[in-house]
């Protein structure tokens, strides 16, 4: 029995980290190819769309990996302020293991890519509308409005990347906490309307 090939999950993890260290456009095929340990011929064979759908892929995969994650948060049953805390203490986290060179993927494609990237845009918009539609969920499911579970959720994705962006600028983990004070008062205002 032949060996399965591993180049297309390596492609897509390479795409996964270079994109969160140098974005969408920084990158190129070869940079791919190389980190992946991946033979040229691999790239078109598995991904015939080339970098773009390289990049839809691992926008789909990192897309999927948090939405999983806020879905698992929501069903673990915290309040409101432990669901925040918990969010921004992962990003924080991460921000930190990735030593401040790198944000989140996700922010990084979707400030880089080209207006003739259209798969890409796609792929970026889905994720993000799933991770609002989790998050919104989970604000309605412990007491909030849906109106305002929306508002919310729009804010927190927001604060979730621009927290990235900025740690990685400062060398810090202090925008995921600041961001975390911000949108526990944000849930506190809301809960109340």
């Amino acid at each position: 029995m032949a060996k399965v090939s591993s180049a297309r999950e390596n492609l897509i993890e390479a795409a996964v980290q270079l994109f969160g260290e140098r974005g969408y456009e920084g990158v190129g095929v070869a940079e791919l190819l190389a980190r992946a340990g991946a033979p040229r011929g691999s790239l078109y064979f598995h991904f015939p769309g080339g970098k773009e759908q390289i990049g839809a892929e691992a926008v789909g995969r990192v897309g999927a990996e948090v939405g999983a994650r806020l879905r698992a948060l929501h069903n673990s049953g915290v309040d409101i302020d432990t669901f925040i805390d918990q969010v921004f203490k992962a990003t924080a986290k991460e921000s930190k293991e990735r030593g401040f060179v790198a944000s989140c993927p996700m922010a990084a494609v979707a400030s880089g890519f080209g207006c003739n990237d259209v798969h890409l845009r796609e792929a970026v918009r889905k994720a993000f509308s799933a991770w609002e539609s989790e998050i919104a969920a989970a604000m309605e499911a412990r007491g909030m409005t849906n109106k305002n579970a929306e508002s919310f959720a729009s804010a927190l994705l927001a604060s979730m990347e621009g927290a990235f962006i900025v740690s990685k600028a400062q060398g810090s983990v202090a925008p995921h906490i600041n961001a975390a004070r911000a949108m526990k008062a944000l849930a506190a205002s809301l809960r109340a309307n």
